[in-house]
């Protein structure tokens, strides 16, 4: 398994403690990458070696409430925005691209949509569109459908089914992932059954739910609400990666997003589902670390 990372700790403008890694070359191209629902610091698309040679420095925050970051309780997606921008001060970084996985894309288009000064592209793989959109459900699983109705109408019956889950899956993550990924076609499959993918997806799991799942939590609200920035307003190169047969978020939401975000492209990968981001991490990186999208808006 792949040696992790050193954790960082970082005091934000509020005291909150945010916490990070990174990898890849430390003198390379910066990407703040958004983990997934739930997720961690220590979730990543490639071997290092990759980060290295496409002359990436990644950098991997847990959103507040998961692994080693406090919780911010009542927190917006324009609030994220400010936390990454405070972040990125403090590491003295003015330019930098984002990447998501899964959920953490809407997190990656609020840096987008409200930092646009910063923020020189994103790269998201099986982002979901607003869940308020005609037909959002449609082709979902029940498991995704029904945490996202719940977290919009009873949020209370969230919170207390959330510390069950996180009880389970923090002592059998092993299972929980097997479950969750079930039914998958046969790329994702491939992938969940490797050592690799499967040891570290138990790591992240596990890490994402060290403190409970409060995080896992505020993501589901925040999923379930209106945005409070319209899509429209992107003006930062946005490319979308989606599986064709991804029943998690449907490819449906791929294509809303990029009808919707100015110049945005979609790449809706055949016979794939939501694991779209291990199946092509050497392109998905190359997008988010080339030179067009790095200067899209340096002048």
């Amino acid at each position: 398994m792949e040696e992790q990372p050193v954790t960082h700790l970082a005091v934000l403008r509020d005291g909150r403690r945010l916490a990070f890694v990174e990898r890849g070359d430390p003198n390379g191209f910066p990407i703040v990458h958004h983990h997934g629902m739930p997720g961690s610091r220590l979730q990543h698309e490639a071997p290092d070696e990759l980060y290295r040679y496409l002359g990436i420095r990644l950098i991997t925050p847990d959103r507040p409430g998961y692994g080693l970051s406090d919780d911010h309780r009542g927190a917006t997606l324009a609030d994220w925005a400010l936390d990454v921008a405070d972040l990125m001060d403090r590491l003295e970084i003015r330019r930098f691209g984002v990447t998501a996985l899964s959920g953490g894309g809407i997190f990656a288009l609020a840096c987008a949509a409200l930092l646009p000064d910063r923020v020189t592209g994103a790269v998201t793989t099986g982002c979901p569109a607003p869940m308020q959109i005609e037909g959002a459900f449609r082709g979902m699983r029940f498991m995704t459908r029904a945490g996202v109705w719940i977290a919009g109408r009873m949020p209370w019956l969230l919170r207390a089914g959330a510390w069950a889950f996180g009880w389970f899956a923090e002592r059998y993550p092993r299972f929980v992932y097997e479950w969750f990924n079930q039914g998958g076609p046969p790329a994702d499959r491939r992938w969940i059954s490797s050592p690799s993918f499967e040891g570290g997806a138990v790591d992240d799991l596990r890490e994402a739910l060290r403190n409970g799942p409060s995080g896992y939590v505020t993501d589901l609200e925040l999923l379930s609400r209106p945005w409070g920035f319209p899509l429209e307003g992107i003006r930062v190169p946005v490319r979308l990666w989606h599986g064709g047969e991804d029943s998690v978020i449907p490819p449906a939401h791929g294509r809303y997003l990029a009808a919707h975000i100015p110049g945005a492209t979609l790449h809706e990968c055949p016979g794939e589902g939501h694991l779209v981001l291990w199946n092509h991490p050497d392109e998905v990186m190359a997008e988010a670390a080339a030179p067009a999208e790095r200067m899209a808006l340096a002048t």
